[in-house]
């Protein structure tokens, strides 16, 4: 944990992760609530207005204790720094899950989509928003507004049942949609070390490094919101990105030719 925590936090927080009592988490859960207020007050300006603050806070709540059971201190970074991300998760996906979105909306989304993929497959890596932005034919002020529109963007929930044009009955989404991950055996015990490989090679990484490869990766925040958390410029952010991709990339060649 953080060396300038309150003793007493402190305390609290090694009783949780052994024991996870209801009480402490109640503790914990207060101590934490300005995290939940601070992502919610960034959001609450972009959703629409038949959703009340109280009722994203109560979800936000929900993202906090999620990231709770989560953490470990051997991250390697601030518990605030870690539960930010995941609560803003938690909020966005249950807006996602309500249906609100109109054709225009859907019509960005599309056009996002694709300039994101065609300047992946063009330049071999992530595209900065500037990029993004020059290929759709927009400014960059107006790309920033089409990413907070698509907080809103919906998820298509794999129960909804889909009538069959052959038969009257109906099965679930998730039965019809062809799985493309399924994995053989063998592919998945190479896939599975790979992993192994790949988190070795990301504990080696400097702090910094480390850090901006966790957020972007596994908790989903965009260069710009790394920037924030690290106090650099989102270009600074793109340019380590690079970075260490090719530092990654060159770890597991060398731990795989070993």
């Amino acid at each position: 944990m953080p060396s300038q925590m309150d003793p007493k936090i402190k305390e609290i927080w090694l009783r949780y992760r052994e024991f996870k009592r209801h009480e402490d988490r109640e503790t914990l859960i207060i101590q934490y609530m300005g995290l939940v207020k601070y992502v919610v007050k960034k959001l609450f300006k972009s959703v629409p207005k038949a959703i009340e603050e109280g009722d994203l806070i109560s979800i936000g709540v929900i993202g906090l204790v999620e990231a709770m059971d989560r953490f470990d201190p051997e991250f390697g970074i601030k518990f605030e720094t870690y539960a930010i991300p995941r609560i803003r998760g938690v909020i966005i996906d249950e807006l996602r899950s309500l249906d609100w979105i109109p054709r225009s909306l859907r019509t960005k989304s599309s056009k996002m989509r694709d300039a994101i993929q065609e300047l992946e497959a063009e330049f071999q890596d992530v595209p900065t928003d500037e990029m993004i932005a020059d290929r759709i034919g927009i400014t960059y002020d107006d790309f920033q507004k089409w990413k907070k529109e698509m907080i809103t963007m919906n998820v298509l929930s794999l129960d909804r049942p889909v009538e069959q044009s052959s038969s009257s009955s109906s099965q679930s989404l998730y039965e019809i949609v062809e799985d493309e991950q399924n994995e053989f055996p063998l592919d998945k015990i190479e896939s599975n070390e790979l992993k192994l490989q790949l988190v070795r090679a990301i504990q080696n990484l400097p702090e910094k490094l480390r850090l901006a490869i966790t957020l972007y990766y596994f908790e989903k925040l965009t260069f710009k919101e790394i920037g924030q958390i690290l106090n650099v410029s989102e270009s600074r952010i793109s340019q380590i990105h690079s970075e260490t991709i090719k530092r990654l990339k060159a770890q597991l060649s060398a731990m795989v030719s070993a």
